[in-house]
This record gives structure tokens, sequence and C-alpha cells, in this order.
């Protein structure tokens, strides 16, 4: 199983060192750079050879997923460049949790809701399908957002879409939050094509490097997620800055297993 981690752009070079198979980028922050830095980054990912498989973290706020404002034109615009940037640093899949550009408000339709989400995942993955890119929906656990929180949800979604390169990122952070990740997951194996992994230094907003006091619970999850066929990638998704010395303990704990 391929191992990685995320990083910002300005740690990539640190991170690159740590003996990761991968790293992946926040989406978001990309879109963010000036071409110039960008063209920068990119030759920077050339020369290091670290490859960029993934990214997260796919939008801001204002790219509304589902909700009031929603706006297909603005979907398809981020889309075009997100996939043009993703493409040139080599990635092949981008998970799309972004909470805060699918929360809605109380009383909101959420049919309506649910047909925005479906609409912004078929437009966006018609911009991705010109670079084989994957997109990967994310349920988010109630402490991030109020809307497709079981993987459950995200699974009957990815199926009504029924299209090859949208499939689900299956977080066991948010799975743990909804108390869904000691479930068996082989009914949904079918369309997981990623899985994120992470503990928190004290708070949701801070995701952090696996605790050791929950390691004996984390491989019995892992061995759980082998052992049921997954043969994809594991990344360990964080909100804190890199730290080489959690980031070897980690790795050498996943590679254990």
């Amino acid at each position: 199983m391929l191992t990685g981690i995320t990083c910002k752009p300005n740690e990539y070079v640190d991170v690159s060192r740590a003996g990761f198979d991968y790293v992946e980028f926040p989406c978001r922050s990309i879109c963010e750079m000036d071409e110039d830095d960008f063209i920068e980054l990119c030759k920077i990912v050339d020369k290091t050879g670290v490859p960029v498989m993934g990214m997260n973290i796919y939008c801001p706020p204002e790219i509304i997923i589902a909700g009031p404002g929603y706006d297909p034109n603005k979907t398809r615009h981020y889309a075009r460049k997100a996939s043009e940037r993703a493409n040139a640093l080599g990635v092949h899949v981008i998970g799309i949790g972004s909470p805060r550009a699918r929360t809605i408000p109380e009383g909101y339709d959420r049919n309506l809701a649910k047909t925005q989400l479906i609409e912004f995942i078929r437009i966006s993955a018609n911009e991705f399908v010109n670079f084989d890119i994957i997109l990967a929906l994310e349920a988010l656990a109630p402490c991030f957002c109020n809307f497709i929180n079981s993987l459950t949800e995200v699974y009957e979604i990815v199926k009504e879409i029924n299209i090859p390169n949208i499939k689900i990122v299956a977080d066991f952070y948010n799975m743990e939050h909804f108390g869904e990740a000691d479930n068996d997951i082989r009914m949904f194996l079918d369309q997981i094509y990623h899985v994120h992994i992470s503990d928190d230094d004290g708070s949701p907003s801070l995701r952090s490097y696996l605790k050791s006091d929950k390691y004996s619970i984390h491989k019995k999850r892992l061995c759980q997620l082998i052992e049921s066929g997954y043969k994809g990638a594991l990344t360990i998704e964080t909100d804190v800055p890199f730290d080489i010395i959690r980031a070897n303990d980690n790795l050498s704990f996943i590679k254990s297993i």
C-alpha cells in the first residue's frame, strides 16, 4: 500500500525527504497561486521527484457545492483551472470535502441541495476527465458540516451519478466522528478509490498525525481495510505544520502493518 501525506506547497521539499511515497497538496492553495509561483513549484516537484499524487481541500467557501449562491458557471470555471494545474503536477485523484462550501442553512431544501451537489460533481467531472483525474467525494462528519455525513450517503450519490471518474475517498477521521470507522467497509469498496487517516491535536480544525496511544485502534482498522481487498493508497491528512519526527513515526507504524 502506497503511503502519503498532505502538505503545503512551501513544505514540499522538507516533506519529500521524509520517505513517503507521495504527497497531496491543497487544491485551493494551488489554484490561488500566481502563474509564476506555480510554474516554479512544478519545476521543484519535477526536480525533487516525489510525486504529487493527490490533492485535498478542493475549493474555497465561495465556490458553493450546495446551498444558497450555488453557481454552475463558477463551478465550471474553477474546475477548469483546478484540472489544468492538477494535470501539470501529475495528480491522479482529488478529494472533494470542502465543508464550508457545502454547509446548508437550517431549513434549506435538502433535496435541492442534493440536486446542486450532483450537478456540481457532474460539471467538475467533465473538466477533470480530460486529464484522466479521479474526483473522490468525501462524507464529512457533523463536526465539519451538516450535509452528506455518512459513507452510505456518499456511496448512494456516487452510484447515482454513475460517472467513471467519480469515486469515494474514505476518511477514517470523519468515519470515527460519525461512528462508522469500525464498520464493514466491503459493501462500499467498489467505489472507494482513496483513503485518508488522521487524529487531531485537540479539535477537528487541527487534524494531525496518528497518536501512538491509538495505534492499536488504527492497526485494527487498517488491517480490516487491507483484508477487505482495498488496494489503493493511504494518506495521512493533517492541518498542522510538518513535523519530521511525528511523520517518520507514523510512516514506520503504517509500513509495519
